[in-house]
C-alpha cells in the first residue's frame, strides 16, 4: 500500500535483548515529524554450478534510516545520544557517550487507511549542526536524523507494520500502538465456528440457509464452494451459492432453490484458512433436519 504521508513519532529505549527477552521503556512521542527514510542493506549470496545459477539468497545486514523533524529539544537529542544535562541547562557531550538501541515507531497514512510501524533496534548518531542567516524571510531549519538498525538477538526481527485496510488489523490500532512496543508472533491458533443451524438441530425450513460464523478474519480465497458445501443424508450435492461478509468471518450458503425434507450435512473442510493462514483444526459436519 502507497504511503502518503507522515503524521506521528515515537521512541523507545530497548532495555533488553538477549536470547530470552526483548523489553523496552515507554515511547516516547517526538514531535513535528517531517520525513522518514528507510534504506535497508541486503547482502545478495549466489551459488553457480553447471554455467548457471543453482540458488540464491539475500540476507538482511541492516537499515539506514534518516529522520526530519520539525524540532528536537536538548533532552531528546541527550536521550538519543547518550549525552548529558547539565545542572545549569543545556546539554553536553563526551567523547566517551554511548547512544542507547532505540525502537522507533510512527503512523504514516496511506490510501484509504494508516500504517502503523516500528523499527526495532537502533542507534542514532551524532547530527550535522548548521545554521543560515536570516535573507529578509524566516528559514526553518530542521534536525536531521540518521540511525543504523539492526535485527533483535530475541527473534531476528527489525522491522513491523500493520495497515489498517489489513483484514486482521486490531479495532483499537490507533489508541493502543504507541503504548508499548508491539512484538508480533506468528499466529499459530486455528480458527472455530459456530452454525445456525446448529449440529443437531431439527424444524429446519426447507427456505433456510446455512450461517457459518468463523472465530477470526478469513482468508476469503478460501471461503469457496470446493471447501464449504451442502448435502443430503445419501450424500448428493445441493446447489448453493456462498458469499462472505464484510467482515470476513460470516459465510452463508443459500440453496439455489427449496431445500428438500429429511437430514442435510454441511461441510467445512479444514483447507479453509484464516487471513493469518491457519487452517481448521479439522473438517466440521454440521447435521440438521429439514421439515
Amino acid at each position: 500500500m502507497l504511503i502518503t504521508g507522515i503524521e506521528k513519532a515515537y521512541i523507545a529505549v530497548n532495555t533488553l535483548d538477549t536470547a530470552a527477552g526483548l523489553t523496552y521503556g515507554t515511547p516516547v512521542y517526538y514531535e513535528g515529524i517531517q520525513s522518514y527514510e528507510c534504506n535497508p542493506k541486503i547482502n545478495p549470496s549466489v551459488q553457480h554450478g553447471e554455467n548457471r545459477v543453482l540458488r540464491r539468497k539475500n540476507t538482511f545486514d541492516s537499515a539506514d534510516i534518516n529522520l526530519a523533524l520539525a524540532q528536537l529539544t536538548s533532552a531528546q537529542k541527550a536521550a538519543l545520544l547518550g549525552q548529558h544535562i547539565a545542572s545549569i541547562g543545556g546539554v553536553y557531550a563526551k567523547s566517551d557517550d554511548s547512544a542507547p538501541y532505540v525502537a522507533l515507531l510512527y503512523k504514516a497514512t496511506i490510501e484509504g487507511g494508516y500504517r502503523y510501524g516500528v523499527f526495532y533496534k537502533g542507534m542514532f548518531t551524532v547530527p550535522k549542526d548548521s545554521a543560515k542567516t536570516q535573507e529578509g524571510k524566516t528559514e526553518y531549519q530542521s534536525p536531521q536524523l540518521t540511525a543504523s538498525f539492526d535485527s533483535t538477538i530475541y527473534n531476528k526481527m527489525w522491522e513491523y507494520h500493520v495497515d489498517t485496510t489489513d483484514p486482521n488489523c486490531p479495532v483499537d490500532v490507533d489508541s493502543t500502538w504507541f503504548n508499548a512496543v508491539v512484538i508480533p508472533e506468528a499466529d499459530t491458533v486455528a480458527p472455530t465456528l459456530t452454525s445456525v443451524p446448529a449440529n443437531n438441530a431439527t424444524g429446519v425450513t426447507v427456505s433456510s440457509t446455512v450461517v457459518v460464523t468463523f472465530s477470526k478474519v478469513m482468508d476469503e480465497s478460501t471461503i469457496t464452494l470446493g471447501n464449504i458445501f451442502l448435502t443430503t443424508a445419501a450424500g448428493v450435492l445441493v446447489a448453493c451459492t456462498i458469499a462472505l461478509d464484510a467482515t470476513k468471518k460470516i459465510a452463508t450458503l443459500t440453496p439455489t432453490s427449496n431445500m428438500g425434507t429429511g437430514v442435510h450435512l454441511a461441510i467445512v473442510t479444514k483447507d479453509v484458512k484464516s487471513a493469518t493462514g491457519v487452517n481448521l483444526a479439522a473438517t466440521s459436519i454440521i447435521k440438521f433436519t429439514v421439515a
